[in-house]
Order: structure tokens, then sequence, then C-alpha cells
């Protein structure tokens, strides 16, 4: 799902004169505020914002579809029958404890004769010894002879014996499929990895992306998604170099937890998401995607190359989320205020004490592709992905010491209209009585009693031109409305403004 980030900080040295942002309004004098918004990658799904339409009503097909442009649901063809998960790597030795019944350690690639059975509630070590695996029991004591190594793998069975193991490298428990281990690096030294071997539908009861109290269509949405990923992943090789395997059980595909998922707090919502979804994947003329999510969007997904840079992928565009200004969704909007020390301690530039920002360029959603960093000796360009990462901001929806967050009764008018006013140009501000935000496209007032609405075009100048809401007019109680003839009107308090499709503009 997360990508490994380190190809994508690519910090390019620059000299020349730009204006910038200094270090003041919007903080203290020596500090930077970044007014943000999202968690994540901001690319594909937003998990919160599935939450949202979710409790607004909207149904799995519809949820998917809207974040994944121009796809479909439909049964996958030819789904792998079972899926390696990376689980740990580059340890010199794992505990297991077997529970709920022993856990049986086989040789072979497919579980040969039983070399070992650890006993029900014993927790036992295998570590590395040379290029041979060494096996203590309970009580740290050697079990027979080293065996197994790089070409011939040890196995945990345990699922026909009706146990579990709880590996501690992990932390967690895992009641399905079987479980691999590998000696590798052995030319500097072996060291062990572990790969879950599992079928693809008890791997994703093991998904513990979104929390399963969530509503079900959000539940299923999650479901075919990570089913989706896991399918695209896989179909391009089930032993990457480092893990031996499809998909690791982290942040750099989908986290994956185990029999810790299910059997957790209200896991059987989780398992029966999984179970009312099987086999649906999301396909794109015929293939199942690149199913990338994330957390947040801060209301607005992002086109995949303003975030990875390469090829557009048709089915990752930016849309708006209307879902994700949820009262529930923590990140929604944030802002984190820093000193001019630290962001040049963090950012490490070598250009003498940061001043200021230029933002160079924005994606459909306002998360920075390019900004200029200005130091007291120098200045430098980063990727808005190298530049959230260094300085630790959740997201790289951001504005740098200039409050555009779109919040309350305004981002809700906002989200009901599909983002169609565009960007935020200005913050909220109090106005006659009510309030007001620019946008790209036009501006929205909201007034208590009244509601918010949305102005723009000649409409909206002749209005400014008359005072605005503290103008004789007050405030707007419709939106604009285009007529046949390209005619445009809007109502107000006292009285309604009647543009002409040439812009010649009147009050009645």
């Amino acid at each position: 799902m997360r990508r490994s980030l380190a190809s994508f900080l690519v910090v390019a040295v620059a000299v020349a004169t730009l204006v910038v942002l200094p270090a003041t309004p919007g903080g203290a004098a020596g500090s930077f505020t970044f007014y943000g918004s999202g968690w994540g990658n901001g690319l594909g799904l937003s998990q919160w914002g599935a939450y949202g339409l979710a409790q607004d009503g909207w149904n799995r097909k519809r949820i998917l579809t809207h974040f994944y442009s121009g796809t479909r649901l439909a049964t996958a063809d030819s789904p792998p029958k079972a899926l390696r998960i990376g689980l740990v790597q580059g340890k010199v030795k794992i505990r297991l404890e077997a529970e709920a019944g022993p856990v049986d350690l086989r040789l072979g690639p497919k579980g040969g004769d039983v070399v070992v059975t650890i006993p029900k509630g014993e927790t036992w070590t295998v570590r590395v010894a040379g290029s041979d695996y060494r096996i203590l029991d309970a009580s740290g004591a050697r079990v027979g002879d080293p065996v197994g190594g790089p070409n011939a793998n040890l196995l945990a069975v345990y699922e026909p014996n009706g146990a579990r193991v709880h590996v501690a490298e992990t932390g967690h428990t895992y009641a399905h499929g079987r479980i691999e281990f590998n000696l590798y690096n052995c030319q500097t030294g072996c060291v062990e990895r572990l790969i879950n071997v599992i079928a693809p539908q008890p791997y994703l009861y093991g998904i513990a992306e979104v929390p399963s109290s969530w509503p079900r269509p959000a539940l299923q949405v999650q479901a075919i998604a990570a089913r989706t990923y896991a399918f695209a992943k896989a179909a391009t090789g089930q032993h990457r170099a480092g893990c031996n395997c499809a998909l690791y059980a982290s942040s750099l595909d989908q986290v994956y937890i185990g029999w810790d998922k299910e059997n957790g707090v209200d896991g059987s919502r989780w398992v029966g998401a999984v179970d009312a979804t099987d086999d649906l994947v999301v396909r794109y003329k015929g293939e199942p995607i690149q199913a990338f999510y994330s957390s947040s969007s801060g209301g607005w997904t992002e086109n995949n190359e303003n975030v990875w840079g390469g090829t557009p992928i048709p089915y990752i565009r930016g849309v708006c989320d209307p879902g994700d200004y949820t009262t529930a969704n923590p990140n929604a909007v944030w802002q984190t205020t820093l000193t001019a020390e630290q962001v040049t301690d963090a950012l490490g530039l070598g250009i003498g004490t940061v001043t200021g920002f230029a933002v160079t360029d924005r994606g459909v959603s306002g998360r920075i592709v390019s900004v200029t960093v200005k130091g007291e000796s120098g200045t430098a360009t980063l990727s808005g992905l190298a530049f959230r990462f260094a300085l630790g901001l959740r997201d790289d929806r951001v504005w740098i010491n200039r409050n555009r967050q779109v919040i309350g009764e305004i981002r809700t008018k906002y989200d009901a209209v599909r983002c169609a006013p565009g960007l935020p140009t200005s913050k909220q501000v109090k106005v006659a009585g009510g309030s007001s935000q620019e946008f790209e496209n036009g501006t929205i007032y909201f007034k208590d009693g009244i509601g918010a609405h949305v102005l723009s075009g000649d409409v909206l100048a002749f209005y400014r031109d008359r005072g605005g809401p503290s103008g004789s007019l007050g405030f707007p109680t419709s939106d604009v409305i285009k007529r046949d003839s390209g005619a445009t009107l809007a109502h107000f308090e006292n009285g309604t403004i009647t543009c002409t499709a040439s812009g010649s503009c009147s009050v009645s």
C-alpha cells in the first residue's frame, strides 16, 4: 500500500533568488506553522473518506468506483491459491509459542518429516547456527543437532493440529496457513526471515488497516481494496528480494497481524466483511488495479504522478473526498509549528538557517509537488514527498504560514458541491455576522439560520461591488442559478442579483 520512499527523496540545489514565504506570519518570529489536512500519500481510496461516505449511505460499489476512476467491481479470474506474506526479516533468533495445541517443526518445501514438536503452552527458539538452524526448548536447552539450511527451509505447521503460533519477534499470533523459515545473506553471516504461506481469504482476515467497528460498507470497501492490492502485487511475483514474499506484513504493503485481528474486538464483523466480498476485486480494463489507499485524503485525493512521479495511472486520479471531514477523523485538519532551527536541522540542506519557502507547484488536491527552501546561504528545491518526510508532517497537503484549511459549515458546503469551488485561496474570515472563504472558482458565505452558499462569476463580482454581506443585500440565501439563456442569478436576504449572459447585472 505505502511504497518505499527512499527513491522519491530527490533534492535539487538551486541558486536563483526567489520570492518566498518568510518565517512570519502564521507562526512566532523564527518559526513556521504548517496548516495541513490528511494523513498519508493521498492516492486512491481514502479510508476515512470511505468511513464518512458509508455513514452517508454510500454502498461499497459507489465508494470504490468513486475513488478509483473508471473502474468496476468484478470477481477475480484465477486468484492465487496462496500468498507469501513477509512477517519479519534479518533476525538471528526467533521465538515461537504454541497456543491451543502443539506446533510441528518440519523440513521441506511442503513440510516433510517432523523434526520436533513444540508442546502446547511452551515457547521454543529457532536460532542461526552457522548455516543451519539450532532449536532450543523452553529451558534454553539444545534439541537435537542443527538442521536445515539456506536450501532446506524449516516450516512451522500448526493449523492441522488445531493450534496457533505466537511469534515474539512480530508480536502477533497466526492461526492459518504455515510459517516458512529462510536462512539468507549467508555470504556475510546467515540471518532468518519468516514467511506466512496462506490462502487469500484467511490472509485478509488478518488485515488490520481499519477498526473492525467501522460501518459495514466501509469494512467491505477495505476488504475489497486489500484483496485487489494483494492479487495485483502477487501477480508481479511472490519472491521479492529481501522478504522472499509477495507482500510485507507492514505499511510497506498492508498491515497484517494474523489471528490478533479476527480474534480482536469486533473481529467477527471484519471477518464477515471479508466473507461478504469473497473473490471481489476492483478492475480496470479487466485487470485488478494497484489499489493504493491511505488513511485520510484531507478532502481531496491526488494524481499518482504528483506524489510518486512516473506515468499517470488512469484510475489513480485526484477526486473530491466528501466523506473525509467526519468528526471521527483526527487528521481531517491539523497544524504543526516548528522553529527555524528545527526545520533547518530536519531538512539538512546545507544552505544555512532556513528563512522561508516558495511552493512552486501544487497538485490537483493542493498537495505540494515542489517546494523551494531559502536559507541564509542558498536555496534548494525538494519534492513534496521529500519535504513531508524530512519534517515529519502527516501529509504534504499543507500550506506554510498561510491558513487555508476548510472547516465547519463552509467545509460541509464545499464537500456537498464536490469541491467545485477549487482550492482555497484565503483563510476563513468573519464578515457581517457570518463567515466567508475564498476559493479559485468562487466564495462560500455562511450565516446561522441561512446556511452556506456558493457564489461565483458575474454574480459574485457584482455582489462584492455592492458591499458583499456588509452591503444592503445581506447574505446569499441560494447558490448561483444558471438559466437556459445563459443568465445567472442568486437570491439574498434583501433581494436578487440577476446577470445576463453578456455580464450585465442588476438587483431586484
